[in-house]
């Protein structure tokens, strides 16, 4: 994911300069600082995490057994 932040934010920066555009060359600056110091969402996404239970108590659980004919 961070190569191609990096890949989309340069190609952003380069057609800024070309255009003379400041707001795609903020998004790109955006994008290549991301990529370069490791920013952004990690490996498990953007989520948020999940509770954690700490319920050590076991349930019981009955087995019923069939018998074949």
């Amino acid at each position: 994911m961070r190569i191609i932040r990096l890949l989309v934010g340069g190609y952003a920066l380069v057609e800024a300069i070309r255009a003379s555009d400041v707001l795609i060359g903020i998004m790109g600056t955006v994008l290549v600082g991301m990529a370069l110091f490791n920013l952004g969402c990690g490996p498990q996404g953007c989520g948020i995490p999940a509770p954690r239970h700490n319920n050590t108590k076991t349930e019981e659980v009955e087995y019923e057994e069939i018998h074949s004919k």
